[in-house]
């Protein structure tokens, strides 16, 4: 809510000495109350426009902080934010607009209480885009809003620097390699900011949001740490199976199952303070009581627990069911009943002499209802069953869920809704009362099952969590926890980092601020959910996994290719979205498409196992050619490559491969044949004399374009598990080639083609790429790990690691594009995001790689982080920052220095 201004302020102003009179005010608050929820839209604004009018001379007068002491002096508070938002939303675009106009923009961190303003509608596409836009358009602009960060050093002009580096990362503008030591921007929000390799020594960042920042290589030497918010706490990693985590109700102790044991956790600072043992098998399910006296706890050794929360902490009683497994429990809400799942639903007394009171046909999970009626089960027939908890408990409904597997049930807290999880990958939400008819159907996993779900204790908000490929199923399962709204379209508000495997169980803290979520790895995690989620200037979130990506060698294109087409983006500039080419694949699900660009831009190719498209990227982008082929009954996927000079077109076609003309007719020039096992990596050499094939038995092959189009040369490539990248020097001279024995080799293209060099990874080499001057050689593997070399001596110059995130995928494409002298452009695309690596080298050695653009950043990233003279940093705090890679102890932070680039 707006903050009201001081009435000494309001005296002093002229202006508002005679506000516009209205009667609404004098009015009885229920009246009031009426008239609002009576108007429209439409009305509702007309309506707020006259409270909120203020003349001087009989002329309208826009002074937002006029505006917003009327709005709190005249609506009634819990209006405010409906009748409000778009009328100021409107108002603060229209503003910040006459302001880049007359070239003022900056002064909006000056002007404190519109910038307050501002900051409300900061999760607005039409806003932010609007901020993104002029921001990172004017350099000038983005001089004056750092100048006040420098100003900060030595003035009094904090509020402003806040606000200043708030509207730059708001903006996206990334501030990598910035020297912000001693700056003073206590409160400023920089959360999702780029702070690569970035200087905050002796920097006052208290109060500060980082959440989801990214602090790769950040020195934060002596800098005042207080109060720091990051968005998540430390992740705990069990060592056994997790099926279970629950927040107490006042928030204190956060349980987690783990095996046959359950471990109990101070949830603010997760200092474990007591372990509850009794089991014989593994929990299965635990739930905290109301009151937060109790845990009680359900296992596969057929008995549900009774554990006392403080105290000792003694195990209170044993509920058996001889000879069954029990894979749920759960209390009531009054705290009288205690209810178990297994071959049967059965009812406890949870008081007195805790004796079995009812048994439920029905098996499986089940929940109470908040208001003490429903008990709703799960059963093995796809139905949901609605029982009465009192009187004859009878069945009261059957929800015909129509789910193989219904994984997880949960009641809102109002009682008006039941959500139901299941092997579809869907979440259901039901009626409670009424028709009790299905009310919405949130698309969790597209490839998989929703498995673990829980409402936040407001109603406001849904979670659900991933779980595996349900049966028939193909391709990527998705396990990330999301965040739904209940309430209006209901849909997704944010989706969590990528987990690696399926989501058992979600628990909002009772405050609403947190959501925990366990994975069947044993990963527990905590993400903060209040406050808002911002947008970020990025490629476009996609729906489908990325199955290759392709940058063109003139640097002004990025190809994306997903079974449902290529999208074709600007690499530069707005970097926005330019076309679709509407490629689909053949009836194979799981079949991906290859991609590749001339070398000069004009054309992109596609291919999947059928057919080779050659498309305009220029112009009307329409198709030009489709190349007859005869693969459909191979297993194998088709790559393809094109050469510099854009005359040929190669692709792979089982044991063989095929040299096509781009230009002319477009026929088969010719078909190279020798390899024994089917070709998988292919690529032609600069000059566009030489066609380098790679086979799963390991062999790469030599062969001549022009001429005789014969065989050259096979090179020895390790062992015989496959090629899994080639890739030529932009001379001619060097081959590099990679098999899945995690080695890359570096060969001589003529003379006696041997062996120069053998490079080491520690694991699977996928993607190998030159620098334009062959100084330096790429490599990445299925860790996410790049690695620069030295092609002249061999040594690797330095490692990336840690930098992609969960939620990035797999690395999918590698390039390089020249910049001034002694420094070239590293381009690195994931399956979701693209990374721009700055690279600085003398003659023989790579000085530093720092990062200069990423398509988005969502996750706390903190690799290499200086923590360790950090002030008022909470052990939390510095536990989180330690588990996502920074340093704190100042011995280790000396190595690492001395390390870095070694």
């Amino acid at each position: 809510m707006p903050t009201p201004i001081s009435n000494a302020a309001i005296t002093r102003n002229p202006i508002a000495q005679t506000p516009a009179k209205t009667s609404f005010s004098s009015l009885p608050l229920e009246i009031q109350d009426e008239i609002e929820n009576q108007l429209d839209h439409s009305n509702q604004q007309s309506w707020l426009k006259a409270l909120t009018t203020v003349t001087r001379d009989g002329e309208p007068v826009d002074d937002i902080a006029l505006q917003l002491f009327l709005i709190q002096h005249k609506i009634r508070a819990k209006h405010q934010a409906a009748l409000v938002k778009e009328a100021l939303k409107d108002f603060s675009l229209r503003r910040l607009q006459r302001l880049s106009e007359s070239s003022q923009l900056a002064q909006v961190v000056t002007q404190h209480a519109f910038f307050n303003l501002v900051r409300r509608f900061f999760n607005d596409p039409e806003l932010v885009g609007f901020l993104q836009n002029k921001v990172q358009e004017d350099t000038l602009l983005q001089q004056n809003l750092l100048s006040w960060a420098e100003r900060s050093k030595t003035e009094d002009v904090q509020t402003e620097a806040a606000n200043a580096l708030t509207l730059l990362v708001r903006a996206g503008v990334q501030l990598n390699n910035k020297d912000f030591g001693k700056i003073r921007v206590p409160g400023a929000d920089l959360s999702y900011g780029v702070f690569d390799s970035t200087k905050f020594q002796n920097a006052d960042l208290s109060d500060v949001d980082l959440t989801c920042a990214w602090l790769r290589d950040v020195n934060l030497d002596g800098a005042n740490l207080a109060n720091l918010q990051l968005g998540e706490r430390p992740s705990l990693t069990m060592q056994g199976w997790v099926f279970g985590c629950a927040y107490s109700p006042d928030g204190r102790w956060l349980a987690v199952t783990e095996e046959n044991q359950i471990e109990l956790y101070d949830a603010e600072n997760l200092i474990n303070v007591h372990t509850f043992t009794g089991h014989q098998d593994k929990v299965t399910s635990i739930e905290f009581s109301n009151d937060g006296q109790w845990l009680a706890s359900s296992g596969n050794d057929g008995t549900a627990k009774l554990w006392q929360v403080s105290g000792d902490r003694h195990l209170e009683h044993t509920y058996t069911v001889p000879g069954r497994r029990i894979y749920s429990i759960a209390f009531s809400s009054d705290g009288q009943w205690l209810a178990s799942g297994g071959d049967a639903i059965r009812l406890w007394q949870a008081l007195g002499d805790r004796s079995l009171a009812h048994t439920y046909e029905g098996d499986g999970g089940l929940v109470f209802s908040n208001n003490g009626q429903w008990l709703a089960s799960n059963g093995e027939d796809g139905t949901v069953k609605l029982w009465h908890v009192l009187g004859d408990r009878s069945l009261a409904h059957t929800y015909d869920v129509r789910q193989m597997y219904i994984y997880s049930l949960a009641f809102s807290s109002d009682s008006q809704w039941l959500a139901s999880a299941g092997d579809d990958g869907t979440v259901k939400l039901w009626h409670v009362s009424g028709d009790r008819s299905l009310a919405h159907t949130y698309e969790v996993n597209k490839f998989g099952g929703a498995r673990g779900i829980a409402f936040s204790n407001d109603g406001q908000w849904l979670a659900s969590g991933g779980g595996h490929l349900h049966e028939g199923s193909s391709g990527r399962t998705d396990y990330r926890v999301k965040l739904w709204h209940v309430s209006g379209d209901r849909s997704l508000e944010h989706t969590s980092t990528e987990r690696g495997n399926e989501v058992r169980s979600v628990a909002f803290s009772n405050d609403g601020r947190w959501l925990a979520s366990a994975d069947f790895d044993g990963v527990v995690k905590q993400s903060r959910i209040s406050g808002d989620r911002f947008l970020t200037h990025s490629y476009a979130k996609h729906t489908d996994e990325i199955t290759e990506v392709a940058f063109s060698g003139d640097g002004r294109w990025l190809a994306l290719a997903r079974r449902d087409g290529v999208a074709l983006w600007h690499a530069s500039g707005d970097r926005s979205l330019a076309h679709t080419y509407p490629i689909t694949t053949s009836r194979f699900s799981s079949e991906r498409i290859s991609i590749a660009f001339s070398n000069d831009g004009q054309w992109l190719v596609s291919a999947d196992r059928r057919t080779l498209q050659l498309w305009h990227v220029l112009g009307d982008r329409s198709l030009a050619h489709t190349y007859s082929t005869t693969n459909r009954f191979s297993s194998a996927e088709i790559r393809i490559a094109l050469s510099n000079d854009g005359q040929w077109l190669a692709s792979t076609h089982v044991d063989k491969v095929k040299l096509w003309h781009v230009l002319g007719d477009r026929s088969l020039a010719h078909t190279y044949i020798g390899h024994e096992e089917d070709v998988i990596r292919i690529a032609f050499s600069h000059d566009g004399q030489w066609l380098a094939s790679g086979s799963s038995d390991g062999a790469v092959k030599l062969w001549h374009v022009s001429g005789d189009r014969s065989f050259a040369h096979t090179y020895n490539n390790g062992d015989e598990s496959g090629a899994t990248s080639i890739a030529f020097s932009n001379n001619g001279q060097w081959l590099a080639s990679a098999n899945w024995d995690n080695e890359v080799r570096l060969w001589h293209v003529s003379g006696d083609r041997s062996l120069v060099h053998t490079y080491s990874h520690t694991n699977v080499v996928d993607y190998l790429a030159f620098s334009n001057d062959d100084r330096w050689l790429a490599s990445t593997d299925w860790d996410g790990t790049v690695r620069l070399w030295s092609v002249l001596t061999g040594e690797c110059q330095t490692e990336l690691q840690n930098f992609m995130g969960r939620d990035a995928g797999s690395i999918q494409a590698i390039a390089w594009e020249s910049m001034q002298e002694n420094s070239a452009m590293l381009r690195v695309a994931t399956n979701n995001i693209i990374y721009f690596w700055k690279v600085s080298f003398d003659s023989d050695r790579i000085d530093s790689v720092i990062l200069d653009w990423t398509s988005r950043q969502d996750e706390l990233i903190a690799e290499g982080a200086l923590i360790g003279n950090a002030r008022n940093l909470t052990p939390q705090n510095a536990a989180l920052l330690i588990q996502q890679g920074a340093i704190q102890n100042s011995g280790l932070i000396q190595e690492f220095a001395a390390t870095r680039l070694a």
